[in-house]
């Protein structure tokens, strides 16, 4: 069944400006819901994976909960240099700069989780990765991204969290540190200290003030009813089609 795409964005490193020749483009994209998918309570989830590309499809109206929790890879989503977008979303869009820091406290927490999820696949490998196990001794795309995601804390605590966009993305000379980084220039052991000394000294010093911020409850009533709204409409209009077609 042919779903209608309500929202599609360029995430990952192309976002970030940290591609290189072997990076493939990373697309998150929302979908509209079937009439079936309401009337069972179903919530649409699919992955796609080519050489060139990986897409994540998910329902629209989980969008609202899944920018709330503050997940990285979601809030970029709304700063890709690259979005498709239903016209009732730009109203979302326009508040990026708010979403960003609707609920801090859990921004902080799921970096952190991210951190040591990361952490633990540093000797592993995927598919794309292997020869970097193999060649380095060690996962140095996950290494660079455990940089980036503690850096990305780092920095848009220093705007007083009304700058996500500069935090997320890397030009000149940031960006080619960290792409030494995947690119095997350092040791194993000589990332590892640089990133358990920029976690402890950096990183873990911003807990309190990450933690210390309200969660943005307003906002995402507000972001919940847009998205009823957007549905709505995509209801109404398909019942049109079908009286038409009917009729026709």
């Amino acid at each position: 069944m042919s779903r209608k795409v309500l929202f599609s964005a360029n995430t990952g490193s192309w976002n970030y400006n940290l591609q290189d020749e072997s990076s493939d483009k990373d697309y998150k994209e929302f979908v509209a819901p079937t009439f079936e998918d309401l009337y069972f309570n179903k919530m649409y989830l699919k992955s796609s994976i080519t050489d060139t590309e990986d897409r994540e499809t998910h329902d629209i109206r989980k969008l609202p909960d899944l920018l709330f929790k503050s997940n990285i890879s979601y809030l970029e989503a709304l700063f890709s240099r690259e979005i498709v977008a239903a016209p009732q979303l730009k109203k979302l869009i326009s508040l990026k700069d708010d979403i960003s820091r609707i609920n801090l406290p859990q921004l902080y927490r799921s970096t952190k989780g991210m951190y040591f999820s990361r952490l633990k696949k540093i000797d592993r490998w995927t598919s794309s990765t292997q020869h970097l196990v193999e060649e380095f001794g060690y996962n140095t795309k996950e290494a660079m991204h455990m940089y980036r995601m503690m850096d990305l804390i780092i920095k848009f605590a220093a705007t007083d969290f009304k700058d996500f966009e500069s935090s997320l993305r890397y030009e000149s000379y940031d960006r080619n540190a960290l792409l030494t980084i995947k690119q095997g220039i350092f040791k194993k052991e000589d990332v590892m200290n640089l990133l358990d000394f920029i976690y402890h000294n950096e990183f873990v010093k911003l807990e309190d003030k990450y933690m210390n911020q309200e969660p943005n409850h307003e906002l995402k009533h507000y972001l919940d009813d847009i998205i009823f709204r957007v549905v709505e409409d995509e209801i109404r209009n398909k019942q049109k089609e079908r009286m038409f077609v009917n009729n026709g």
